[in-house]
Formats: structure tokens, sequence, C-alpha cells
């Protein structure tokens, strides 16, 4: 009896001794598979798919581009030694092009979509201020990778190019690029597709959906008159570092002012443009005092100071390259920019 007794409490403090064991073990089991299988899923290059294990069961959750890649996950898991059984719960979600989109309105700029890091998320909304000191800067940027080569120097060409509009976007999907929106002059349009052609060389696939603003007639040829006299390089009004019109100057202006003369119901921008030699906001000073200087000079030979608002742009629109002294005389201009009343 005392035989039977003994064989029983050993056999159960046998079955306690295994028992204790395969709960200590179990964890340890269950964490090795955990381990191994995360493994296995980032080297298949699944990065948004999450991992997690009850015993030897495996569940996956998250996001995959593709079906291919929800099978690839199932496989992969799978494969990992000891894992018993798989299920997924994973979304099907198909990567999106690279983003972003750089629009012009009335009183803003805004910044939206996808930039490669951190300096760029910051610089972008700095070149904005720069470049448009007079409109609110509004940006929705976020970190992203995968931006096409050439990225940054092309949305930074199309950032500049805003300028050229008065109001529109530049809108990067991919590697095709979509510059749209109303553009002051046939001149102003000619440049912006000519500039841009300039960094073509780096793959983009560019199309222009460019309109002139919507005017009467009479609006439309007086904004003809006006561009006809004020071309480049026809309309340098001022000395270097001045805003005090020249005499020839002056006899520019009162064959503009004829025309001002002969569109008594059409306003205008007269817009004040500098090179960009020196600081940027002495250039923004100096162009709005340009501007100023004349719609003075109009007011003096009878127009109603009410048509004519003057604006200060700085070198922010160059019309001509900054590096040489043909092109510096040529972005020392006025602008007259036809609004209706």
């Amino acid at each position: 009896m005392n035989k039977i007794v003994t064989l029983v409490v050993g056999l159960i403090a046998l079955w306690a001794l295994f028992q204790f064991g395969a709960r200590n073990k179990a964890p340890v089991i269950q964490d090795d598979i955990q381990a191994r299988t995360e493994m296995a899923i980032i080297a298949a290059d699944l990065t948004e798919v999450q991992v997690s294990v009850d015993g030897r069961d495996v569940v996956l959750s998250g996001s995959v581009a593709t079906d291919e890649q929800s099978a690839q996950a199932m496989e992969t898991a799978s494969n990992v030694h000891g894992v018993r059984v798989v299920n997924a719960d994973l979304a099907v979600v198909p990567d999106q092009p690279y983003f972003t989109r750089f629009c012009k309105e009335e009183s803003r700029i805004v910044l939206t979509g996808s930039v490669p890091d951190e300096a760029a998320r910051s610089e972008f909304p700095d070149r904005a201020r720069d470049l448009f000191r007079r409109r609110a800067i509004e940006e929705d940027l976020v970190i992203r990778d995968g931006a096409p080569e050439g990225y940054r120097r092309f949305m930074d060409q199309t950032l500049t190019e805003l300028g050229q509009l008065d109001e529109g976007c530049g809108t990067l999907s991919g590697t095709d690029v979509v510059i749209g929106g109303t553009v002051r002059s046939a001149a102003a349009e000619e440049r912006i597709r000519y500039r841009i052609e300039l960094v073509s060389d780096l793959g983009f696939n560019v199309s222009f959906d460019l309109q002139l603003p919507t005017l009467s007639e009479q609006a439309a040829a007086c904004q003809e008159a006006y561009n006809n006299l004020l071309e480049p390089g026809e309309a340098v009004l001022f000395d270097f570092d001045s805003a005090t019109i020249h005499t020839a100057g002056r006899q520019l202006l009162d064959e503009i002012l004829k025309i001002a003369t002969l569109c008594p119901d059409v306003g205008a921008v007269v817009a004040g443009h500098a090179d960009a030699i020196g600081d940027k906001e002495y250039n923004i000073d100096l162009s709005e005092r340009r501007a100023k200087a004349v719609v003075a000079y109009a007011v003096s030979k009878g127009i109603d100071p009410e048509r004519l608002t003057p604006v200060g742009f700085g070198f922010s629109q160059p019309v001509a390259d900054n590096s040489t002294d043909e092109g510096r005389a040529k972005n020392r201009r006025i602008e007259f920019r036809v609004q209706e009343k």
C-alpha cells in the first residue's frame, strides 16, 4: 500500500514539474517566434505589416500595396520555423505617387503634400516668405521617402514660377507636373515655359494649363498696349539703386499715360521690381518706392490716383538673368497690370 501511495505522489510531483516547465517555456517560444517572424517580414520589405503571436499562432495586421504582397506576407510568416497557424488582417492600400502642390491664391501661398526631409519642410516655406512677402504662407507638408530624382531643384523652380501667376498651382504627382492658373500676360507665360524647360533635363513630364485674365475688350486692349510699351529692355525707368525717374523714363511714362487717358474705365496695379543685388528687405522697399514714384508722376499729369495701386515686389519676379548687367537692367522695371473697375 505504501508503495502505491509513494508511486502516486511521485507521479503527481512529476506532472506538476512538467506543467511548471511548460508554463515557463511557452513565453520563451512565443517571444522567439515573434522575433524571428518580425525579422522575416522586415527582410521581405513589408514595412507596414505588424506581427503579433499567441503561442505559436501568428496574426499579421497593417497594410500592403497589392494582393501579391498580402500573399507574400502570409507565405513569409508560414515559413518561419515553429509557426503553426498564420492569420492575416491586412488592408490593401495601393502606393500613391509622390505628391506635392504649391499654390498661389489671392492673399496666401499654400504648400501641401510630401517633402523628402526636414530640411525641405522648412526651406520651402522660408523660400515662399522671401518670394511672396505680402501673402500669408500656409503649409501642411509631411516627410515621406521616395521623392523623384531632382525633386528639390525642380520644385524650387516651380515655387519661383508662381510669381508669374496671378493665381494658380504647380502640382507634382510622381514625375508628372502640371503648372496651371491665370498668367498676367502672354510674355509672362512664355517666361514660365522657358524657365521650366531649363530644368527639363531632370526627367519630369510637364504640362501647362495657363490662361490669360478674363478682361473686357477695352481692358484687354489697354493691357496689350501697356505690355508693348513696357517690354523688358525698353522699360528701364530708373538708374541702379534709385527711385528717381530719369529723363528717358519720364518720356516713356508720358507715352504710357496716353494709354491710361484712353482707358478711363480701367485701373491698374503699378508693379515695381528690382534686380537681385542687395538685401531682400531693401529691394522690396526700393521697388515699392519706384512704384509710388510712377503713380505720383501719373497723378501730376492728371490721372486719378484711385485708378493706380503701387506695389513693390523686390526681386521676386525676375524676367531676365540677374548675373549680367543687361539682365539686371531688365529686372529694374515697372509693370502696369490692368484691373477692371
